[in-house]
């Protein structure tokens, strides 16, 4: 499993970020990490991070209401988000309940 390590936003240390596959007709990255998690325009790095706690790293808190901010994403973290990208057949986690979790 491919993950990149970064300390974003109001981080007390860096954490690790699994990067999701970019859906065809997106025109956004996810990241998430065991405390926060995140979206962006790979383009221009734009978009927000919710990086307050545990409770923060579900796909529901991207949004502003739940604690979402505006962010904008460092040049080599989004360089590295894009080349990093899993493609189909990669392993990208597991779980308790399902085991491996993989690209499809």
């Amino acid at each position: 499993m491919t993950t990149i390590t970064a300390q974003l936003a109001g981080m007390r240390k860096p954490q690790k970020f699994v990067v999701y596959p970019h859906q065809d007709g997106a025109s956004t990255v996810t990241v998430q990490s065991d405390r926060a998690i995140g979206q962006f325009d790979p383009k221009t790095g734009a978009g927000v991070l919710n990086w307050r706690g545990s409770a923060s790293k579900y796909f529901p808190h991207l949004n502003a209401f739940l604690g979402a901010e505006p962010y904008q994403f460092p040049d080599a973290f989004v360089y590295q988000c894009c080349v990093e990208q899993p493609k189909s057949g990669d392993l990208i986690g597991s779980s308790p309940i399902t085991g491996p979790v993989y690209v499809a």
